[in-house]
């Protein structure tokens, strides 16, 4: 192709710029292709008409270009005339859409020019297999690269090398330098290499360059941070309160450029945490120093861990639990709510027919031991369970509730909060009630004090260091537990490279690695158990301090420790009120005999 004056009358033209990666949001490239495009106009003795420029836009992903599409437009509306551009490769790098556009530009006898190609020549047969002949090959040049990106990162993967991409938070823009580091020997704050030993336990270190220290995390960097939070999880912490202890302590999100709906993007911007992309961060496992490929753990990695193996595994267990939840309306905001227990005994039902069953004194002889009813005219007759009942005669109502006997379970449900009081001139109080059914009410602010109360006085106890503090790990050291993890994810690769080598069968490699997997999920296990200290083991036991130190506790932890430490049966209370009660003088009564508390064992 040559570029050439196009004769006759003055063309209206269109100059497409587009370049397909600018992080950076500088635009550099597109400008000067704008640049480059307005001097081949002047040189062709074209009108420019409109400038579409399409930054960090890939023609070859196949998703929109809105610019593109506005182009095509603009040429089969006669609003335009011709199309300059760079190359051919900034208009296409798919050969079908290439095609398309150049039949186009054939039934519309359309100028197209690039600054180093020249002009397209579509009178000939010849111009036209060149044109096709080079839109293809724009099609291969971008496959090629694709392969050689994705050979790279297959290297990456097997050397466990850092794969590019944004800088990971608490790692420094290279993708292997913990942020921030510090020399325990020497004031050395920055100089510091990432070497590879031979130690199967810490196979890849931070070593000071000044004195060969090995570094460690410096306290209120991104790093330190990071752990501090996998500790909170394991503690018992919500995301939530660890998102609003970083907003408080001005720990942000990496800085991002974001893009915006013309394709340019802003200045680098940090945000404040969400619970959503908090606990993405604390879940990779590069945070251990480990290496997945498609959600799979295939190896050590090349850069320094932040936290150890088991505790990735064990905040990882945690967090990928289903019935965690983050969504603002869900959130707990009561001690108990999910936690307290029913305590109700139905002792009279009745169904929408008005048929009465009561309890019989009996239960089912299996392990859920279900109380038995029969109708109130037959007591001595067919005696069925509560489900069972709904399921022959529908829905039944509670007529009569009594607490359930100790050793016996009645009403299997959890507490929930919601408002009570409802009503002109009255006041509106937040109460815990049986989930399945108002069996129970319990104004929630008193239930709640009485039950942190007893759990502060019974952590404060001498002997609470005795029961509660958790037996030290017996066996196989954690350590070694990891080393076995490694060789055996090592095996795994073996068996693959052994059956590529026809070393073995297709038979024999599958069952060598689903032996070798079972194993490794119950080593992984085992790491996970004793990662997830018991929450009980991280407070002040057996000291006064412990009063002190829940005032500072969030919801959440309290939570965790309520539930760890006891469980707690709401009883249906006495009838009438206590004696010398007043209404109407803003008194309120809490029946501590109407809550059972039972101490959970220890392990």
């Amino acid at each position: 192709m040559k570029t050439e004056p196009v004769p006759g009358r003055r063309r209206r033209v269109v100059i497409y710029c587009r370049i397909s990666d600018d992080r950076e949001g500088r635009r550099y490239g597109v400008r000067r292709q704008d640049r480059d495009c307005r001097k081949l106009a002047e040189e062709l003795g074209v009108d420019v008409v409109a400038v579409l420029v399409e930054n960090d836009i890939s023609a070859y992903s196949g998703k929109p270009r809105p610019k593109y599409d506005r182009m095509l437009t603009m040429l089969r509306n006669g609003e335009a005339d011709g199309v300059l551009a760079l190359t051919s490769r900034r208009l296409q790098r798919r050969y079908r859409e290439a095609f398309d556009f150049l039949d186009l530009v054939e039934e519309k006898d359309l100028l197209v020019a690039t600054v180093k190609g020249g002009t397209y020549d579509l009178t000939t047969a010849d111009g036209r297999r060149e044109a096709r002949r080079k839109a293809v090959d724009d099609q291969h040049e971008a496959e090629e690269i694709a392969e050689r990106v994705r050979d790279a990162k297959k290297d990456n993967l097997r050397e466990g090398t850092y794969r590019g991409g944004p800088r990971p938070f608490g790692y420094e823009s290279d993708g292997i330098t913990p942020r921030s580091l510090k020399c325990p020997q020497c004031p050395a704050a920055s100089e510091f290499s990432i070497e590879r030993t031979d130690d199967e336990d810490a196979p890849v270190k931070a070593i000071c360059a000044e004195c060969g220290t090995d570094a460690q995390i410096a306290e209120g960097s991104e790093a330190w941070h990071l752990g501090r939070a996998v500790d909170a999880i394991i503690a018992g912490d919500s995301l939530r309160a660890i998102c609003r202890d970083w907003a408080a302590n001005g720990v942000r999100t990496v800085a991002r450029r974001k893009r915006l709906d013309d394709g340019t993007r802003t200045e680098p911007v940090a945000r404040e945490w969400q619970p959503t992309e908090l606990r993405r961060t604390l879940v990779r496992p590069r945070n251990a120093g480990l290496i997945d490929h498609h959600d799979e753990i295939v190896g050590k990695a090349a850069w320094p861990p932040l936290i150890t193996e088991d505790k990735w595994r064990a905040v990882k267990s945690i967090l990928e639990q289903p019935e965690r939840r983050t969504t603002t309306g869900n959130a707990r905001k009561w001690v108990g709510s999910g936690i307290y227990r029913c305590g109700a005994l139905v002792v009279r039902y009745a169904d929408t027919d008005g048929r009465e069953y009561v309890h019989t004194g009996r239960y089912t002889d299996d392990e859920e031991a279900w109380p038995l009813y029969a109708t109130a005219e037959e007591s001595g007759g067919v005696q069925r369970t509560a489900q069972e009942l709904e399921e022959a005669f529908g829905k039944l109502k509670a007529l009569k509730v009594e607490p359930v006997p100790e050793g016996r379970r009645g009403c299997r449900d959890t507490m929930r909060c919601s408002t009570s009081g409802t009503g002109a001139g009255r006041k509106h109080l937040i109460a815990y009630r049986c989930r399945s059914s108002v069996h129970v009410t319990r104004t929630a602010e008193l239930l709640d004090r009485y039950i942190e109360d007893v759990a502060v006085e019974r952590l404060s106890r001498p002997d609470a260091v005795t029961l509660f503090a958790p037996a030290p790990d017996k066996g196989e050291p954690t350590e070694h537990l990891a080393t076995r993890a490694n060789t055996l994810r090592a095996k795994l690769d073996q068996y693959a490279a052994d059956y590529d080598d026809d070393l073995i069968t297709r038979k024999q490699m599958i069952d060598g690695t689903a032996r070798t997997r079972a194993r490794l999920a119950e080593i992984e296990a085992e790491m996970t158990r004793r990662a997830t200290a018991p929450v009980l083991a991280r407070l002040p036991l057996g000291t006064p301090e412990i009063g002190e130190a829940w005032k500072g506790y969030s919801l959440e932890r309290k939570r965790a420790i309520i539930d760890a430490l006891m469980v707690v049966t709401v009883l249906p209370s006495r009838r009438g009120r206590p004696k010398g009660f007043k209404p109407g003088t803003g008194q309120v009564y809490f029946d501590p005999s109407a809550v059972r508390i039972e101490w959970k064992p220890q392990v």
